[in-house]
């Protein structure tokens, strides 16, 4: 009998593709829910994450990938200059001003923006790049990367994100997706992601004051794209040399 840890082994991108199907299942089906009860976007996000997260966190523990996701590892001193370009992005939001300044709102995006990067990263750092490593370590950065843009398209839905942005953004959150599934493989570690991802959420919702967002200027959307661009560059740079996957993040 197969167990689920030779079925991804053996067939990486299904396994992913049922990952990914989760996710989107969960944010749809959610977002149904929110259709009919209006909780409003703010308590979807919360929602869609917190049931991410828990899944995530049971899929992990029947798969026992704890070691191979990045859950054991820590981040080495030597590895915090890799973590300097996407922080400083993530703080280019609060250049603008912060729409949020009352403390509790601030907090409370704090609390909500770290479910968000811990549930993300397991799912897409997690479990999809870890199922897509037997595929080789290119293929699976880039695959793991398409797999973290898609989703990010289904924001338009009900009119939450105006649709241009929301097509720009995919294109940096490729790049971004990149980028972190780079630095998974180069450090090892999961958690300095996790932290890096709330940055992101957190300054742009204290920069906007919620999660909604209308048409934007041309400028906002060429530097979105700019954005991507340069977070694919240097993913990419950042998976030069790594030739084969630690033995500790091997799936099956």
């Amino acid at each position: 009998m197969m167990t689920p840890e030779h079925f991804t082994a053996d067939h990486p991108y299904l396994s992913a593709a049922g990952f990914l199907a989760i996710v989107v299942c969960v944010v749809l089906g959610i977002g149904a829910i929110n259709e009919h009860f209006l909780m409003g976007s703010l308590v979807q996000v919360a929602l869609v994450d917190s049931v991410l997260a828990l899944t995530g966190i049971i899929v992990l523990w029947r798969l026992s990938w704890w070691e191979k996701a990045g859950y054991t590892s820590w981040i080495r001193i030597r590895d915090l200059p890799l973590f300097i370009l996407p922080c400083a992005v993530a703080l280019l939001s609060l250049t603008g001003g912060i729409q949020a300044a009352a403390p509790l709102t601030l907090l409370a995006f704090a609390a909500l923006t770290l479910i968000v990067g811990f549930a993300e990263e397991a799912w897409f750092r997690g479990l999809i790049l870890t199922a897509l490593l037997p595929a080789g370590i290119f293929r699976a950065a880039v695959i793991s990367a398409v797999c973290f843009a898609a989703p990010h398209l289904l924001n338009m839905l009900g009119g939450t994100w105006d649709p241009a942005f929301t097509a720009v953004d995919t294109v940096a959150a490729f790049g971004l997706g990149l980028t972190f599934a780079a630095l998974r493989l180069r450090t090892g570690s999961i958690w300095p992601l996790v932290g890096v991802h709330a940055l992101f959420d957190f300054t742009s919702l204290a920069a906007i004051g919620g999660v909604e967002i209308h048409a934007q200027s041309i400028q906002i959307l060429v530097s979105s794209v700019t954005v991507g661009i340069v977070f694919a560059a240097y993913g990419i740079f950042l998976l030069r040399g790594i030739h084969k996957t630690p033995p500790e993040m091997q799936a099956g």
